[in-house]
């Protein structure tokens, strides 16, 4: 870690200190511990945080008064020995302060505003045509004007009556749609560059844009068709493959073989049955041809395939055979979904979001405006000129103009010796990636702005958001009790011969009475248990929370920074979701190289399991080329895609419930006599059975019957630990009362409760 920032951090966490004595001297304390006394105000804000969580009610707030108490013991007692000076505490708080500070270094109200107009563009679909003139990021004025020029000309014939398309198959550089006229398709909201995707929504059906510039190069777009959103769809095929340079012999047994399937259809013959003969998608023959995801307009790529298919109308209806680039299809309609609600979709739309760099750099460069202007920002402009004038001369290291100040932020200074040493510790760590990307001098200089605003500021955000500072303490508090109660109890109580010891003087406490292993799900309709017995049947179960797709430039599998920052959050999800699984899916773009897609989903399951989750919790996968996202940017198909899924049957029934409450209810383990309802309804024989209790539907699958019983010490063993931690806990807490008097002042405890 950069040192100063360290000297920093160490600072605030003297300022931390220095800050709640100086209140407990000015307040009320309600608990003083040897040296250290607890005020009024650190216990209130303690209690109102747990009473508005509803984990404090009258009758535990003696409990509550005890657990504080003993939680501020051990945390003296830690700070008495150090704990919170030594390497692996400064890592780890460290590692949460970045963490926390994330939030407080974004714009949140263009963040919003972001998530607001993504999601209004999503209830319109929008079809565009371009011709694009590719241009290098850096390209010379001289370079950039001629691409500029260029397509001004070409608007310039089409306003006079030449067609967008004809232009668009002989000029543009795409090669993907210029053979098409340009056409794209309809576009699928956040997946393409956010200044191509505002051009489009902004230009009305039937016109063009005027030409503009992405970091692809320039573009000018037509848009040929808008209109509501039409929803999302689940479908399944039989597919017979013909390759595009097939011969007239291969076209007609392939349409022969299309049309036999279709008049099977036509008799009433099950579709499953059909796509099991007839299908050639090794990947979906054998489940009935169900492809397991939704597409909407922009994700189906071939335009034929939209029609038709949205021009389905109810469930289980099937398409007549359709052409398209693989071969031939016939589509069936299984489920057709609207667009979710705002508050069910914002967290996804702001994951996406934060994935996107086209989108981010707005709300990066509006944050570090409004933060050069609170932190008093300023600028050197003569001796930026020189530093920027120097850029490219050797150096020995004494020059004059090394120890010029650049900027100041709030008297922070900053010179031109650390401008260039930033500079060059960045090429070094894109060098390793091999991700080098070309940046002018003041390229370099503005991102070294953007860096010290956002350095300065992050290590400011104890002192200017006091709810920050409350965090970080908390924070920092919960890792030394953590490590106090390792060291002191859950060591000592993972000691099998002091377990067996403590399960033989306690055995009378280890017993089973007669008891049921079952699974008991209930819901308020028919349909909905199906759906979920369904769902249940093994684990682990899928889930509906997202992840948004890490991408990679073409042909390879490195890392880039911000997807490296993705799987670390991925990972930081894996480790506090200890249920979890997540599925790591590769997929390549058509014109990519074959292996690529399963090269990348292998570099993320190792880093995962680097990083120290568990192979068992991943589950890897290959679509290489068979799903691509995008038509405007071939990039988006350069992808890893993330999907969750639980071995905890309660996030399935948080995912019922959170679109109508109390819908679903789950419990799979051993069941007392009268523990519960629907159990005590039914005989105890083992089978599933199927009852209505109270208006609810109840589904119960009883697995093993049992007998009243002394538990063996293996089965115990859990309760055993437990109970022994607490005699452990008991044993210790009482030694630190004693090394470390308390006194309590109760009328102030009961002031703040009352």
């Amino acid at each position: 870690m950069n040192k100063s920032l360290t000297r920093i951090y160490r600072l605030i966490a003297l300022l931390l200190i220095t800050v709640a004595t100086a209140e407990a001297q000015n307040e009320n304390y309600v608990l003083k511990i040897g040296n250290r006394t607890i005020n009024s105000k650190e216990f209130a804000q303690t209690y109102q945080k747990l009473l508005q969580s509803d984990s404090i009610r009258k009758d535990n707030q003696k409990e509550f008064i005890n657990n504080y108490i003993n939680y501020k013991l051990v945390v003296y007692a830690a700070e008495r020995m150090g704990k919170d000076t030594t390497r692996a505490f400064r890592e780890e708080i460290d590692s949460y302060r970045k963490e926390l500070a994330n939030p407080y270094l974004v714009d949140k109200q263009v963040l919003e505003k972001l998530i607001q107009e993504s999601y209004e563009r999503m209830r319109e679909e929008v079809r565009v045509a371009q011709i694009f003139i590719p241009l290098v990021k850096n390209a010379s004025p001289a370079d950039t004007m001629a691409a500029y020029n260029e397509l001004r000309a070409l608007r310039a014939r089409i306003t006079k009556g030449e067609s967008f398309e004809q232009l668009a198959k002989t000029n543009s550089k795409d090669t993907y749609s210029a053979i098409k006229g340009g056409d794209l398709g309809f576009l699928s909201v956040l997946e393409n560059n956010y200044t191509f995707e505002t051009a489009a929504y902004n230009t009305p059906k039937g016109e063009m844009s005027i030409p503009f510039r992405t970091n692809k190069g320039f573009h000018l777009i037509k848009v040929l068709d808008r209109h509501s959103f039409r929803g999302k769809v689940k479908l399944a095929h039989i597919l017979v493959s013909l390759a595009p340079n097939a011969s007239s012999d291969e076209a007609t047994v392939a349409k022969k073989k299309i049309d036999e399937a279709y008049e099977y259809l036509k008799r009433n013959e099950p579709f499953e049955g059909v796509c099991r003969a007839f299908s050639e998608d090794p990947r979906t023959k054998d489940n009935g041809g169900v492809m397991n995801r939704f597409w909407d307009a922009g994700t189906l790529i071939d335009q034929k395939i939209v029609e038709t298919v949205f021009a389905l109308k109810e469930k289980n209806d099937y398409t007549l055979p359709i052409q398209t680039s693989l071969g031939w299809h016939i589509f069936r309609l299984i489920e057709k979904k609207s667009l979710p609600k705002y508050d069910e979709m914002a967290p996804f739309i702001r994951q996406k979001i934060n994935a996107d760099a086209s989108r981010n750099v707005i709300i990066k460069n509006n944050l570090v405006k409004r933060l050069q202007k609170d932190n008093n920002f300023q600028e050197t402009v003569s001796v930026k000129q020189e530093a920027i004038d120097n850029f490219y001369k050797d150096r020995i290291g004494s020059e004059d103009y090394l120890s010029k100040t650049l900027f100041t932020i709030n008297q922070s200074v900053s010179t031109v010796k650390d401008f260039y040493t930033f500079v060059t510790k960045h090429q070094r760590q894109l060098a390793k990636l091999k991700a080098l990307d070309e940046k002018t001098p003041q390229d370099w200089y503005d991102l070294f702005v953007e860096n010290q605003n956002l350095r300065f500021e992050e290590a400011n955000l104890e002192v200017k958001f006091p709810e920050f500072r409350a965090d970080i303490q908390e924070y920092r508090e919960g890792i030394l009790q953590k490590q106090m109660l390792n060291d002191n109890v859950f060591e000592k109580s993972l000691d099998s011969l002091a377990q067996v010891k403590f399960y033989n003087q306690h055995i009378d406490q280890y017993q089973y009475t007669h008891r049921v292993l079952a699974k008991v799900i209930t819901s308020d309709r028919k349909e909905t248990l199906e759906q979920a017995k369904t769902l249940l049947a093994k684990a682990p179960y899928p889930m509906n929370r997202r992840f948004p797709d890490i991408y990679f430039e073409k042909d390879k599998s490195a890392f880039s920074a911000d997807a490296q920052k993705m799987l670390y959050d991925l990972n930081i999800i894996l480790l506090k979701n200890r249920d979890y699984v997540v599925e790591v899916t590769g997929n390549s773009d058509p014109e990519e190289q074959e292996s690529i897609s399963a090269e990348r989903a292998k570099k993320a399951v190792n880093l995962l399991i680097n990083s120290g989750v568990s192979p068992m919790r991943i589950i890897e996968k290959d679509d290489g080329k068979y799903k691509p996202v995008s038509k405007t940017d071939r990039s988006k198909n350069s992808r890893i895609g993330i999907r969750f899924l639980s071995d905890s049957m309660e996030d399935v029934v948080k995912r019922f419930n959170a679109l109508k409450p109390n819908s679903l209810s789950a419990e799979e383990g051993y069941f007392k006599k009268d523990e519960n309802e629907y159990l005590s309804a039914v005989e105890w024989t083992l089978g599933e059975k199927n009852i209505n209790v109270k208006g609810r539907f109840v589904s119960i699958n009883i697995q093993k019957v049992e007998e009243p019983r002394t538990k063996t010490f293996k089965e115990a063993r859990g309760q055993v630990t437990r109970d022994y931690q607490k005699q452990l806990s008991d044993e210790w807490l009482n030694q630190l009362k004693a090394k470390y008097p308390l006194t309590i002042n109760e009328s102030e405890i009961q002031r703040v409760l009352d």
